[in-house]
């Protein structure tokens, strides 16, 4: 053999079959006109010939020969051969073409990707359907090791390789496999190659998901022969219930099945066999990828899954072993992995302590701790297993960079924890463990993180130690006996430098960049997930920067008390403004007003508390502030101490907190609909007015800035007022605004507050509507509503909310005119449409569309009513001044507009209709490209000649400059 870079030598041997190969290939293959190579013999001793041929070549080669000019011109001509003869009658042919296909992927391995094997891929699938089992297992089989052959091929190639998948129909083929397949005379063989064949397709490509999950026969099926006791049946169903929770929508339907959770519960208990129980895990991961699946798991089955998990953790433990034995490892590494969903808030973690997670772990990590007495209180009584833990942790210049990353990690959750026990003892154990050496390491941490702010060192390119050292800095800022080391060495500087380098840098580093543990072997390509930011998000250099600044800022004299909140945005003392202060606070709330993880912007609001500030700003919260003086909308009166009186609106008041009218007695008693029509003076709206007394021991300054929370999310409050409005904050259930003031740590997992108004909308809230919207009439659909008689579709919405975000409404209600006086607005929408423009009413954005599995799977005209609903929003939104909706209206459209829906052209005549003309022009250009195939199929026979022109110059621009031209 030849060297490297050089070509591979060819045996005498070999020139001969490769020789003999050509001949019997030559029977049957023939060039075309065009020079392309086809199979065309039917006759089968000319196809037999020619399969030996293959195989007799096939025995002789070696990988390396593989890089050889002439054996890959050999392989091509097999390829093409092959795609030809599989198309044969002959089942005689067909079992052996299968069995060489077999063994020729299997020869090329992963450099199959090379040639094109798109005719092989669909003519092996139709054989999947064969009754001649031997020919489907081969055939399966075949097509399996294409596929899982492919490696990191991506782009053109998976896209030919799933049309050919789709052409041939492989993944219904398999699902009728699996449906028919009768245990009792079928070999179990068959249902695993055919389990395994749909495994590989449904993990490479998320298109082929759909048809599986919707398949309600097929699900029932699988999960009947999970329950069997073949073992490898078992195994085989877990796999592809892992590969179709790679998509999110189909991770909540199996968690909406009971029957299903008791089989994962029961596949990962100690009586089920090790391979069951590792995939059952590997199962687990898939289901809680994202926070919505994972809080469907705090459930009845919640506690037996925790028990599952543990138990497969610290089984091991029952030996005589103290470390995790070789044969268990597999296990106790997925179930580690299943157990990140503690990075998810619910109930599991209370049962994760229950079953004694922190013993398990620590016998994972130090060997087994129950062999005596001692060892077992050691975490509470004796600091061996704590400094051990720690002394990993904090030395930065530890050689074992793998356990750097997690173990440093494990120590900053247990100082920065929410629960006090934990945080004392972890802060304790830690102080104790750098005694010796923690200066030392401090200085060394403080002069790489002065590197990578002074920008002398990327953040990038040294993120690994980056954030190890923010890691290391976060432990050391809870130890008051440093923060005059880390003050000195500027380390505040260097931390505030860092963030703003990745807010103006637009640097996003995930844990999972530097966290090689985090990577399951487990593979695919995900889809449909929804809510799967985790605390850190994707910025851990941010919340690291963020953890440490949060336990220095109140040692540090930078906090000035001149700023103020007008309508909802702060404004900065002018005196601050080139302090380093400032720089801290404009980071601060950049991370609080755009889109970041909850860890950054929970970090950011109980930083900026130090500063006075309290809450979460958001756009919604900002318009309602306006609301506040509204009075002529007001409902309700609290009567407080000294004469002084406060007038709110009860619908907000109902939303944001429903403790300050939590008895019916307390709300506005308003007559039925038909009574309020004529009632529209102001003298009766004053009248109206229901008075609340409060109790005189409510201090009114804390009271009034308690009102503005509610109304807006977002306030400034003076340190003298701190502790009166906590006790008020606690006793009207705002346990976020309460949390915030005690300067509480925020809680692992937990979503950050958010101002909307939604509660508005529910029965208590509608009994306070004072303004009706009605859509258009549906023709054919009687509508019935529980609080009026109205027969048109509509909705109970509240003047105060609306007004706030719509200057067209508040003008008309404030215009006297006849229209300010009804209670009914006609809004010329669709009721979907309508459905949606009040949720961006009450909770500040419109819904978009979802582009996944089920979306892409919608019918073409069920696709068309729910875009068209968006050009209507469009089109009102022009109307009633909604910039905003405009906006996201057209973005939800224009993101699914493909030229390969059959309804463009209908959304196109439609968008026409109501005169949005960006969306016809986007429209129109995205199908410009197929204009004569429209024209000769007489499609635009009914289209405005206005749109056919349009259509017509872009294609001829799409002819004269390409498909940029339509952009």
């Amino acid at each position: 053999m030849g060297g490297k870079g050089k070509k591979p030598e060819i045996s005498d041997h070999v020139v001969t079959v490769r020789r003999r190969l050509h001949q019997a290939l030559s029977l049957g293959m023939k060039v075309s006109k065009s020079k392309v190579k086809r199979w065309q013999s039917t006759d089968t001793d000319t196809q037999s010939h020619a399969l030996k041929s293959m195989n007799a070549f096939l025995s002789c080669i070696s990988f390396t020969l593989l890089r050889h000019p002439l054996i890959q011109d050999s392989i091509l001509d097999m390829v093409i051969a092959l795609g030809g003869i599989l198309q044969s009658d002959n089942k005689r042919i067909l079992d052996l073409a299968a069995d060489v296909a077999q063994k020729l992927v299997t020869t090329l391995g992963n450099t199959i990707h090379r040639y094109p094997m798109s005719e092989v891929i669909i003519h092996l699938s139709c054989l999947l359907s064969l009754s001649e089992l031997p020919v489907a297992i081969s055939s399966a089989i075949a097509l399996n090791r294409i596929l899982t052959n492919l490696g990191p091929a991506r782009g053109k190639v998976l896209k030919e390789i799933w049309n050919a998948l789709e052409k041939a129909d492989s993944v219904g083929n398999v699902i009728c496999a699996l449906q028919n397949y009768e245990i009792e005379t079928q070999p179990i063989e068959y249902f695993l190659v055919m389990a395994s064949l749909l495994e590989s397709i449904l993990r490479r490509w998320s298109l082929s998901r759909y048809p599986v999950w919707s398949n309600s026969k097929l699900m029932v099926i699988l999960q009947d022969r999970c329950s069997q006791s073949e073992i490898s049946i078992s195994n085989a169903v877990l796999k592809l219930y892992s590969a179709l929770a790679l998509c999110g929508n189909v991770a909540v339907k199996l968690l909406e099945n009971k029957d299903f959770l008791s089989m994962v519960v029961r596949s990962m208990g100690l009586s089920a066999p090790f391979s069951v129980r590792i995939e059952a895990l590997r199962l687990c991961q898939c289901l809680s990828r994202s926070g919505d699946a994972c809080s469907m798991l705090n459930g009845s089955y919640c506690e037996p899954i925790i028990q599952g998990l543990v138990g497969a953790m610290g089984g091991w433990r029952s030996s005589c072993s103290k470390r995790v034995p070789s044969d268990q490892l597999p296990l106790v590494l997925e179930a580690c992995r299943a157990a990140l969903l503690t990075r998810w808030a619910g109930n599991h973690h209370s049962y994760f302590w229950k079953h004694e997670i922190d013993r398990v772990l620590l016998d994972i990590l130090l060997g087994d701790c129950t062999v005596s007495y001692e060892a077992k209180v050691a975490l509470s009584s004796d600091d061996s297993v704590a400094t051990d833990l720690m002394r990993k942790g904090c030395s930065s210049l530890s050689s074992y960079m793998n356990e750097l990353e997690p173990v440093s990690r494990a120590v900053l959750l247990m100082v920065f924890s929410p629960c006090k026990y934990i945080a004392s003892q972890a802060t304790y154990y830690l102080s104790e463990t750098l005694r010796a050496f923690g200066d030392v390491c401090l200085e060394y941490v403080l002069a790489s993180l002065k590197l990578n702010a002074s920008g002398e060192v990327s953040l990038v390119a040294d993120s690994y130690h980056t954030i190890t050292n923010l890691i290391s800095l976060a432990c050391y800022s809870t130890l008051p006996k440093y923060h005059e080391l880390i003050v000195k060495r500027e380390g505040i500087s260097s931390l505030s430098s860092i963030i703003k380098m990745c807010l103006n840098g637009d640097v996003h580093i995930g844990r999972s960049n530097n966290a090689s543990h985090l990577h399951s072997i487990s593979y695919g390509t995900e889809c449909c997930l929804s809510n799967v930011s985790s605390l850190e998000g994707e910025e851990v250099i941010v919340l690291y920067s963020l953890q440490a600044l949060s336990q220095l800022i109140a040692f540090l004299n930078i906090v000035c008390n001149h700023h103020k909140i007008v309508l909802g945005e702060i404004v900065v003392c002018k005196k601050c403004r080139n302090s380093e202060a400032y720089n801290l606070f404009e980071s601060l709330w950049y991370i609080l007003n755009n889109s970041f993880g909850s860890g950054p912007k929970w970090y950011s609001a109980y930083i900026l508390s130090f500063f006075g500030f309290y809450g979460f700003p958001s756009k919604l919260g900002k318009k309602i502030a306006e609301a506040i003086d509204k009075n002529e909308l007001a409902d309700i009166e609290l009567l407080l101490a000294k004469g002084q009186s406060l007038q709110v609106h009860s619908p907000i008041i109902v939303a944001r907190c429903p403790y300050l009218l939590s008895n019916e007695t307390s709300l506005p008693k308003k007559t039925a609909w038909n009574d309020w029509k004529d009632q529209n003076s102001e003298h009766h709206h004053r009248k109206m007015r229901h008075e609340i007394r409060i109790s005189d021991r409510v201090d009114s300054v804390s009271f009034v800035k308690l009102l503005e929370y509610i109304y807006t999310g977002f306030i400034q409050v003076d340190d003298n007022l701190r502790t009166t409005l906590k006790v008020l904050a606690k006793h009207c259930g705002l346990k976020s605004l309460y949390d915030m003031l005690n300067r509480k740590l925020p809680e692992w997992g937990t979503a950050c507050a958010s101002c909307n108004f939604s509660e508005a909308l529910e029965p208590i809230g509608n009994q306070l509507s004072d303004i009706i919207l009605e859509a258009k009439v549906i023709e054919g659909v009687s509508w019935n509503c529980t609080i009026c008689q109205s027969p048109v579709p509509h909705m109970h919405a509240h003047k105060i909310i609306l007004l706030s975000s719509c200057d067209y409404l508040r003008a008309l209600f404030q215009s006297g005119m006849h229209d300010s006086c009804s209670q009914v607005i006609k809004v010329p929408i669709s009721w979907k449409a309508l459905v949606k423009l009040v949720h961006w009413f009450y909770l500040g954005y419109l819904p978009s569309i979802k582009q996944d599995c089920t979306w892409n799977n919608l019918d073409p005209e069920w696709q068309l009513h729910e875009l068209q609903v968006y050009v209507e929003l469009s089109s009102l939104a022009e109307f009633w001044c909604l910039e905003e909706v405009e906006e996201q209206s057209f973005k939800a459209v224009i993101s699914c507009i493909n030229s390969q829906q059959k309804s463009s052209l209908e959304l196109i005549r439609f968008a026409a209709s109501l005169n949005q003309w960006k969306i016809v022009t986007v429209g129109v250009s995205s199908i410009a490209s197929i204009y004569p195939k429209l024209r000769d199929d007489g499609e635009l026979e009914d289209l405005d000649e206005e749109l056919v022109d349009m259509l017509r110059a872009k294609y001829v621009s799409y002819c004269q400059h390409g498909a940029n031209a339509c952009d």
